[in-house]
């Protein structure tokens, strides 16, 4: 009897040990996607590469495109109101840029749904042609590998649009970050300027500094404007400076310097 129950003893320790690595495993919750490590990238650093289909249907990766100046956007084809809005701007750089000289890369955010059809599609009814002028699409370990080091989050929201970052890259021929604009109210004469420096190529130094002034405004006073222009911002700003002086200065003749 003792020597039964010493056994089954034994098989019931032994159960218990080979379940708890089974229970421990169903316990383990799932990996948290917001726990994924993120190497921030900025000026200076190189373009990370991947994959990507363009809408010809030709694979290519952006190692490939080193020799030539990048701007860089992200979109997708399902968005209705910035996205189609930065391919117009695209489509005004891609009309004065130099041919072979330049590339310009609009991104998709959206892989699940932007397939190789899909952009075909984006681009016939936007159009987008010629080889320095592509809309990409790949699959979500793209978007993990160049959108996310640049900067570039996607939430999407209960109706299925995606809130995104409004983020355009210029890259130089080196295949480094040259520049990075923030929110989409940049000019596209503001960015030709910019990439034609990047280049080497000469540029508009006036719409240099409209860009690096509309920069400013909107890192300190954020909002975005389609088509901000520094200059007119910085005009704004001595305007109401100079009309806070006059009054401060007919204030003071009034009080100290007026005749009796």
């Amino acid at each position: 009897m003792v020597l039964r129950g010493f056994v089954a003893l034994c098989y019931l320790t032994l159960a218990l040990a080979a379940g708890a690595p089974a229970r421990a495993a169903e316990a383990t919750p799932a990996p948290n996607p917001f726990d994924r490590t993120v190497h921030p990238l900025g000026v200076g650093d190189a373009l990370p590469d991947a994959a990507y289909i363009d809408q010809s249907g030709k694979s290519l990766h952006l190692t490939g495109f080193r020799g030539r100046t990048l701007v860089i956007g992200f979109i997708y084809t399902n968005c209705a109101d910035q996205c189609p809005l930065l391919t117009a701007k695209f489509g005004s750089l891609a009309a004065q840029v130099p041919p072979h000289r330049f590339e310009l890369l609009e991104i998709s955010v959206d892989p699940e749904r932007d397939t190789p059809a899909a952009i075909a599609n984006f681009a016939r009814a936007h159009g987008v042609h010629g080889d320095d002028w592509r809309i990409l699409t790949g699959n979500a370990g793209a978007f993990d590998a160049v959108a996310a080091p640049l900067g570039v989050s996607v939430i999407k929201d209960p109706n299925g649009e995606l809130l995104h970052s409004e983020r355009t890259i210029i890259v130089g021929p080196d295949g480094r970050i040259a520049y990075v604009i923030d929110a989409a109210g940049w000019t596209p004469s503001q960015v030709l300027a910019v990439a034609r420096r990047v280049d080497g190529l000469p540029s508009s130094a006036v719409a240099r500094l409209d860009l690096d002034l509309a920069k400013a405004v909107q890192a300190v006073c954020g909002g975005v404007k389609p088509g901000r222009s520094g200059l007119r911002d910085l005009a704004g700003v001595v305007a109401v400076f100079a009309l806070f002086g006059l009054l401060a200065g007919f204030a003071a003749w009034r009080i100290f310097w007026r005749p009796a």
